[in-house]
């Protein structure tokens, strides 16, 4: 019962499930909702910028999705999680508002051939240039160098690799055909491996360089 879990008072609000949490919400306790939003606004917040890239529109953005979020929370299926019905409600929200400022253009659902190199880009995180996108040290270098791309490739990459979700869940978010999904981190992990080769290049160099010195 969602009661014996919110009437605790030694409860630990930030552990208890987000499915837990929306029950709450609908049954009057509006501490549940505060919780939900301190957990998925920054996400929300970089989901967003990585599609808009404007800090005053992105505010904008962020608050209307979390109205929508308030406004709809009863509406949600207790089938599907919750943070990805979070994440469609804000790329939606995001690519509206861009669409307004006809600063979006739908890409169409095209999918790759079944190929050996389209099944590497979204299994073989070890390969570069993924090894430095998932190395804390390196996450502002790869910030900065998503930050150049097209809004297109910004969102696909933050959702696979800075969210870490999968293909079938970002299908699910960006409503596409799995196989679009892949494609799109095909071509977009492509162009992302181009802005990435001087770091990695730097990475390899450098400390050779500095050997030498030694």
């Amino acid at each position: 019962m969602v009661e014996a879990h919110t009437e605790n008072a030694g409860t630990d609000w930030s552990q208890l499930d987000d499915h837990v949490l929306v029950k709450a919400h609908v049954n009057g306790d509006r501490k549940a909702f505060e919780v939900l939003f301190r957990k998925y606004k920054d996400v929300v917040h970089r989901l967003v910028y990585s599609i808009v890239r404007d800090e005053t529109l992105v505010q904008d953005v962020v608050q209307e999705v979390f109205l929508l979020v308030y406004r709809h929370l009863h509406k949600f299926r207790q089938d599907s999680a919750f943070k990805t019905w979070v994440y469609r409600i804000a790329v939606n929200e995001a690519i509206r508002h861009m669409s307004r400022l006809k600063r979006w253009q739908p890409l169409p659902d095209v999918e790759l051939e079944a190929t050996t190199t389209t099944t590497l880009v979204v299994s073989s995180v070890g390969e570069t240039p993924e090894r430095i996108l998932i190395d804390q040290e390196q996450r502002e270098r790869v910030g900065e160098a998503i930050a150049a791309m097209k809004a297109h490739h910004r969102l696909i990459l933050n959702l696979f690799y800075l969210e870490e979700m999968p293909v079938q869940e970002i299908a699910r978010v960006l409503e596409i055909p799995e196989g679009s999904v892949k494609s799109r981190l095909f071509y977009a992990r492509d162009a992302l491996k181009k802005v990435l080769e001087p770091v990695l290049h730097r990475e390899i160099t450098e400390p050779r360089a500095r050997h030498v010195v030694a």
